[in-house]
């Protein structure tokens, strides 16, 4: 018996640590499956001295590390088995939701243009929108250059502006002007 408290004692130093208790549910596992082997293979019930070696082997560091890496190994099944289950029913329930469906719409309307029509019709779109961007640029720099010969064409009807070169300095015009004398001091 103290070595059955021994062997708990080593795998579970804390009542409230889950994790060990499991580990502890291991050994008696493995307990009892040798016990049953021992019996299967020789037809009788383990002595007590088989049990004392095997409850030796099990206070071993490699036997309880052996008992807490499959307690850890059986919480993180029933940990992903659970999440995996949670998850299928989240989604589920998001699936029934005004949002879950058109999720789902856009999803199959995605699906349906991944194909070679709906890339065709995505580079031709691309496309259209890249001539038009060429033709409104073409647009705006003829637009402008029109605008400015009419604008020189006008100012040289009017009188305002003279494509003749004058060899004269264009204060010349103004030179019995008195402000224009006073600013130049001449």
């Amino acid at each position: 018996m103290t070595t059955r408290q021994s062997v708990y004692s080593l795998l579970v130093p804390d009542p409230g640590d889950t994790l060990a208790a499991l580990a502890y549910t291991q050994y008696q596992q493995h307990k009892v499956e040798t016990c049953s082997e021992i019996e299967s293979s020789t037809g009788r019930a383990p002595t007590p001295q088989e049990m004392s070696a095997f409850e030796r082997a099990a206070m071993t560091p490699m036997g309880i590390a052996m008992y807490q890496r499959r307690a850890e190994t059986l919480a993180n099944a029933l940990l992903d088995a659970t999440l995996e289950s949670r998850k299928a029913r989240l989604e589920a329930e998001f699936m029934t939701t005004a949002i879950g469906q058109q999720l789902a719409t856009i999803l199959a309307h995605q699906r349906a243009r991944k194909g070679l029509i709906g890339w065709l019709k995505d580079v031709s779109a691309n496309l259209s929108v890249n001539v038009l961007t060429i033709l409104l640029i073409a647009a705006l720099v003829f637009g402008y250059r029109l605008l400015d010969n009419w604008l020189n064409h006008l100012s040289t009807h009017t009188g305002v502006s003279s494509t003749e070169k004058s060899d004269r300095p264009a204060l010349a015009d103004w030179a019995g002007d008195p402000v224009i004398a006073a600013l130049t001091g001449t």
